[in-house]
Order: structure tokens, then sequence, then C-alpha cells
């Protein structure tokens, strides 16, 4: 019988741990079968700890957990579930269902990589797993006596059977799936069920939540977790924009986070959409290819791309310690007539290539493609000094190019995207389009060649693209991804988005509030969206603000009369002890233009009091939001940033009108006044240079009832923020909606 300890002995306490699973042989085999240094290990362990440990309770009572795992695109995500499905084994999950993508090819290759972390297909030794893809009514006998052995007190823990459930996100499998359970013969209402739902942003979200309607694949997922009774439902992605932004009251809305952090062999987009990066080329406008009109030869980008990757294969054939096979991805578009014709230009390239190199040494075309693979390898050694020279290189050449497949890889017809054996051949070429969107994995790849734009713009599609980041730091020098120059923008783009996003995640699964309750803050630029908006319902829509720095001011003014002191109890205390005096940069004719100043107050004493100051309006929400992200990324900067405190008029008693319902709609700051040496500037004018400032205004407040002006409120705190331009971040903030009764 397997021993069973505590999961770490240093496990520090991590917030929202609704139980504390024990480490067992699973976990364990898991991690010790996969290429990970003991750090990695103990890492990987604690966060699948951690994640299992937020979900339901398996010796509970009947409850349901979802949680958001965040990991990069290509950083490992399926080995973190794997850990986590081996540690449910050793607390005696009896059942584990991976929903694991849209396509054929993505569910074997993510049942046969299952199968072989889990140990799940050895031959011999005992049988902790049932290995079931795709169950129908004809599995239901072996569901309900695999269920029915962890009740049985005759048998040993290793004699009962993990069921581990693989199914395609398609309305039949996961119908049967749940038809299947739901069968009054299979008793559930005290098994503890993990369902791990791999990239959870695709397909399985309410994309008709507009029209109060559900889509097919969503109502499949919740009919699945509704047979469920006990039960923590996953939803891994690299992308969680969407999986974030639907109606908490969502059967598929996350209660809590973790964000997963890649091995140090990592390499994505902080390092290939680095400034001046030496990874990435651009496809000049004149190449990039229209699927209606395409030229009869092939761009001279892409030619140029495939002598890199030949070069960097035959590299790799002539070094004596390197893995002996390499890929090429070619990404055009999602019209399969597309991929065809790229498919023999690439295959004519290599041909043609083939016979040049068969001739003599001093035949003139012989001379001018050496010169051509010349020029490719002194481009591969900028960024790869080890590599063999020139000569070496070229004697492996004629195998590398012998030894090459072309594959179109789509369905083109057929019933299922091709599987492909990669030991088959040194090197691969595949040309394809939304195949090699998500989720898959092209081995040992190197070169890229993408000529197509961002589509519709949504940020995690673009980033799902992205199937050249991975763990490949070993051989990095070799690679190159060439891009359109919308696509490069929009993933250099994507780059600070997706480190403030996550920077953001973090801080929530570190504290104990529910993910539900966060208010969602992105940094995105304004030419990309955060994910499609069908599955965002009507009225929870985000609101986008511009990054171009300037004023912000209050628009609710009104508020309760609790709401009103406790805001001016945080003025208070954020002005206290300050050193406020006079404003000397104008010449003040009167009190209503005098103002007051602190200089190079702790821009985290700014930051504390927008924490306390509370204006529930979404529109307020939003500003405040943004101004935290702003003034966060400033700290992470230089933790000593400061910032300039204004007290507008303190000796001064002005008044404002509000609207029916409450609202400055119109603003409340000062504008300019007068002219010649009565001018006055606006309140507008002072701010601090280059630094975040804030105004503190106190206002009477005025509403109009039966054409009267009736006083409302005494000295109201009202606030306005500047940004500098150049510490603005373009910002998408929404607000969390209420939960259902």
């Amino acid at each position: 019988m397997a021993s069973i300890v505590d999961i770490l002995p240093d496990a520090p306490p991590v917030p929202g741990m609704n139980w504390m699973p024990k480490r067992g042989a699973q976990a364990e085999g898991v991690l010790s079968r996969a290429p990970l240094d003991d750090a990695a290990r103990k890492k990987t362990l604690h966060a699948a700890w951690e994640i299992l440990g937020k979900g339901v309770d398996p010796e509970g009572t009947p409850a349901s957990q979802a949680g958001l795992v965040v990991g990069y695109v290509q950083s490992g995500k399926t080995l973190s579930f794997t850990t986590v499905i081996g540690l449910a084994r050793d607390n005696r999950f009896p059942l584990v269902i991976v929903v694991a993508g849209t396509k054929t090819n993505l569910l074997a290759q993510s049942t046969d990589r299952l199968a072989r972390d889990l140990a799940a297909d050895a031959a011999d030794g005992p049988r902790e797993w049932r290995l079931l893809p795709n169950p129908t009514e004809d599995n239901l006998q072996t569901i309900k006596k695999t269920i029915e052995d962890w009740s049985d007190p005759e048998l040993d823990e290793d004699e009962r059977v993990t069921l581990l459930i693989t199914v395609l996100k398609q309305q039949d499998h996961l119908g049967r799936l749940t038809a299947a359970l739901s069968d009054p013969e299979i008793d559930l209402s005290s098994v503890p069920v993990l369902v791990i739902d791999d990239e959870a942003d695709q397909a399985g979200l309410n994309t008709k939540v507009r029209n109060g309607q559900e889509s097919t694949i969503y109502r499949c997922l919740r009919q699945l977790r509704g047979v469920l009774p006990l039960h923590t439902y996953l939803l891994y992605t690299a992308t969680p924009q969407a999986p974030l932004l639907i109606n908490i009251n969502s059967a598929l809305s996350p209660s809590f986070v973790k964000v997963l952090e890649a091995g140090d062999g990592y390499v994505g987009g902080a390092e290939f959409f680095a400034p001046d990066s030496p990874y990435v080329k651009t496809i000049p406008a004149a190449e990039v290819l229209d699927d209606a009109n395409l030229p009869a030869e092939p761009p001279p980008s892409l030619i140029e791309a495939m002598r890199f990757f030949f070069v960097g294969l035959a590299a790799t054939l002539a070094a004596s310690d390197a893995p002996k096979r390499r890929s090429m991805m070619v990404h055009p578009s999602r019209i399969r007539q597309v991929h065809r014709t790229l498919q023999h230009w690439v295959e004519d390239c290599i041909a043609s290539w083939r016979r040049i190199e068969a001739l003599d040494a001093t035949d003139p075309d012989r001379q001018d493609l050496e010169r051509d693979f010349l020029a490719a390898w002194e481009a591969v050694r900028r960024t790869a000094p080890d590599i063999a020279d020139f000569d070496a290189v070229m004697a492996k050449m004629r195998r590398a190019l012998r030894r090459t497949q072309v594959i179109e890889f789509n369905t083109n017809g057929r019933v299922r995207t091709p599987e492909i054996e990669w030991r088959d051949a040194d090197g691969w070429i595949l040309v394809g389009g939304q195949a090699l969107d998500r989720g898959y994995t092209v081995d040992s790849l190197t070169v890229t060649y993408m000529p197509r734009g961002v589509g519709t713009g949504n940020a995690d599609a673009v980033q799902q693209r992205a199937r050249f980041f991975g763990y490949k730091r070993r051989y990095l020098g070799l690679c190159r991804v060439y891009l359109e120059s919308s696509t490069l923008q929009a993933f250099q783009n994507y780059v600070a988005h997706e480190e403030i996003m996550r920077g953001e995640l973090e801080k929530v699964a570190a504290s104990n509030t529910s993910l539900r309750e966060w208010t969602r803050q992105f940094v995105l630029s304004p030419a990309l969206r955060p994910c499609r908006t069908s599955v965002i319902s009507v009225g929870e829509e985000y609101v986008r603000v511009r990054g171009e720095g300037g004023w912000a001011q209050q628009r609710e003014a009104k508020l309760t009369d609790d709401l009103r002191v406790a805001n001016g109890q945080a003025v208070d205390r954020l002005v206290s002890g300050l050193q406020l005096e006079w404003d000397d940069s104008y010449g003040a004719a009167s009190d209503a233009q005098r103002h007051k100043v602190a200089r190079s107050v702790p821009l985290a004493r700014v930051a504390e009091f927008l924490a306390d100051y509370n204006l529930p309006d979404p529109r307020d929400t939003a500003t405040i939001t943004t101004l935290y992200v702003i003034i966060g990324k400033a700290l992470e900067d230089d933790e000593n940033a400061t910032a300039d405190v204004y007290l507008m008029r303190p000796n001064y008693r002005a008044s404002r009108s509000i609207d029916d319902a409450g609202f400055l709609n119109d603003g409340f700051m000062q504008g300019r006044t007068g002219d010649g040496s009565d001018r006055y500037p606006g309140d507008a004018y002072f701010k601090g240079s280059n630094v975040i400032s804030v105004q503190v205004h106190r206002y009477d407040l005025n509403e109009t009832v039966d054409e009267r002006e009736v006083p409302v409120a005494r000295a109201a705190p009202l606030i306005a923020v500047h940004v500098p331009r150049q510490m603005a971040l373009p910002t998408i903030v929404q607000a969390p909606s209420s939960p259902a009764p």
C-alpha cells in the first residue's frame, strides 16, 4: 500500500485552502518521469497541492468549486494538471474527467500524454488507472464497477482503480458521458470527482449569453457538472480573459485562481518580443499574402525563412550532442486552398535545392545556392555562436533536404487532422491554419512563418497562435519568427498586458478574496479586444480607458451620508502630517484661487488613499481601478516613486449642482477665467511635473427640486487625479456583477 504523507514539510499556509491534500506515489511518479530538477519538481508539486486544496474536500458534503489555472502558452500546463490528477488519485478520487480540446488530434495528443506521464499504459505491476477515451453506454458497467470498488472494505488502496476519462469538447461525446454518469445504477452522491477543462477559454463558454440563451457546448458542460454532486472543475488556459469576463453566475465562472510559473528553460513573449529582438523578423507589406489573389511565386521572405530553417536543421545534424530533429510552421490563413498553394511552394523549393545541391561544386547555380545558405548561416551564427562551421553544415544539407517531410496540417476533407510520428523524419514543415492555432504542440519548432493579420483583434486568439513559445532555451539561437507588421505589434502589445494581468491574478490568489469579487483589470492596447464579445453578458461590458494620461474626475457626488463621511476620513488620513504649503506657481487674487500643495508624497500613500476612497458608480470604479494598475506599475519600476497632493481652495467654500441621479457629469474643476492680470489658469493647471497629482476639493452640493436649489451636502469631498502621458496605460476594467440571489 502506497505511503501517504504531508505534501511538503515546509509548505506555507495558502489563503483559500478548503482542505490539505496528502502526498503520495502517483503525484511523485508523474514528477519523477518529468525532465525537471528538484526545485522545479517541488514547485510543481506545491502548485498542484494548492490547486486541489482550493477545490472540494473529497470527504466533505456535496459541493462544487471552479478554479482558473493560468499558465503561459506552451509552458507546461499539461504537466501541471497531470500532477493534480496524480494527487487526486493519492487522495482517493475515484473519477477524473479531462475535457481535452475540440479536435481529435488534440484529444489523441492529450490521452497519449496522460497515459505516458501517469504510467497508465504500463504492461505489468499494479493497475492504478483505467483510461477510457470518449465513453459510451457500452462502458456503463466499467464505470459502475470501478466506482463501487472504492466502497469495498476488502480491497487495498492499490487494488482500487481511478477511472480516467478523456472526452472531446463536442456535443455528442459530452452528451453520452453525461448520460452514462446519470444512469441510476451509478451512485455518485459521495464520490469526489476532478474535472479538467483543457483550453478552457475555447468553445465551452456561453456564446449566446447576449441573447439570453445557451450555446450547445456550454449547455453540455453545465449538464455534466450537474450530475456530479461533489466535484472540482479546473479551467486551464494561457489566455484567461474570456473566463474572467463572463458573468459570475455562469456555470463556468471560476471562484479561485492559480497562476503557474514557467520553468527556467521556457522562452516566451518577454524574450521573443523584447525591444530589438533578434528572433523576430517582419514580413514586408508587399509580401503579405492576399488569400483571394496569391502571387505566382513564393514571397522572398518565405524562401529566407526556409533557408534559415534548413541551416538550423543541418547544424543540428552536424552536432554530436543535440537532438536530431527540427520543425517549421507555416501559418498563412484558415483557407485550405492557400495551404495547398504554400505546401506546393515549399515542396518545389526543396526539390529545386536538392537538384542544385547535387550539381558539381563549380556549377554557377550550386555556387549561388551556397552563397544564399552562407548568408543564412551567418544570420544563425549571430544568435547561435556555437553553430558548426559552414562546411560542416553544408555537409549535412543533402540529408536535411532529403529527410524533411512537408505536411498540409488540416483536415483537408479527412475526418481527422493528420497525426504525426515525429521520429519518422529529421525535419518537418507543417503548413496549416486553425489546427495550428492553439493547443497543438509542434515538436522541436524553430522557425515560424505567419503572413497573416490579427483577424478580429481578439488578444486571446492572437496569443494562442504563439506555438513558437516553449522550452527551447537550449536551441533558442536557431529560432526565428516571421510576422506581418500588425501581428508583430499585437504580440508586442500583448506582452505587457499578460504580465500585468498575471500580476493582478497573483495578488488575488495570495489573498482571501474570491475571484468573483475581484474587479477585472487589464492593460491592453486599443488595437486589441480582450476576447470575443459574444461571451460577455449585456450590461456587463468592460470599460476601456485610453492610455493617454490627463485628468480623471470623480463623477458620482451625492453618495450616502455614511459613504461621504468615510471618504472624508480617507482624505484626512491622506493629508495628515503632510507638509502642505501655499502653491506659488500662480499669483492668486483671492482665496477662490489659492491652493496648498505637498510635493514628494510617497506614491504608495496615494495608493492606500485610493483603496479607501469608495465610489460605487461603475465609471468611477473603472477610473479608480485604472489608477491602481498605473500606480502599481509605477511602484514596481520604482518603489520610492512619489506624487503631488493639492488641497484646492482650502479657505474658500464653493458649491456645485448635481443632476437628478447625483452626478457631476460636466465635472467640478474650475476652468479658465478672466484675462490679463486677472486671468485664472484653471484648476487643471495645478499639477506636478512628470508625477501623479491628486487634487482634493470640497464643495457644497445642491440639487434642483421643483425649480429650487436644495442643499444635499456641505463640504463634500471630491477628487481629481492627473496621470502624466508617459505613465499612462491603456486599460480595460470590468467590475464584478452581483451574484444571483
